[in-house]
């Protein structure tokens, strides 16, 4: 058995994400970057410019229909270094910690020293299907 029902999908999101209603406590949720795409088996190659550190994202949109979406802009610090992300995470903790889910970009965004990457509301999205 492996699918879930649209009731669990959500309940999960809300309890990761820490959206009212959930019976548990949800975790702190930080967002970070990659240049080499994650899998469930790779940890793929997280950023580590001089500069980079993983963003807490505390506002996540209700779920429904298992899926959510951040309610305000993600944003990270300017690059100190130029690197490629191909790919976004959700982890537990600032630092080390779990990576709960990836997902690769629709289009990579290549950055220079001094740019910087933001994702706006409503454009990180995560889906259990």
């Amino acid at each position: 058995m492996s699918a879930m029902t649209d009731v669990f999908e959500n309940a999960l999101l809300k309890h990761v994400f820490g959206n009212e209603g959930s019976p548990l406590t949800a975790p702190s949720v930080w967002v970070g970057l990659f240049s080499a795409s994650p899998t469930d088996t790779d940890a793929g190659t997280e950023i580590t410019d001089g500069n980079y550190a993983r963003i807490r994202a505390t506002n996540w949109d209700t779920p429904t229909l298992g899926a959510t979406e951040n309610t305000d802009n993600i944003t990270f610090a300017s690059a100190l270094a130029a690197y490629n992300v191909v790919a976004v995470g959700v982890f537990n903790a600032l630092t080390t910690g779990c990576l709960l889910l990836y997902g690769k970009l629709s289009t990579s965004k290549a950055l220079g020293i001094g740019d910087a990457i933001q994702f706006n509301a409503s454009s990180l999205d995560v889906t259990f299907d």
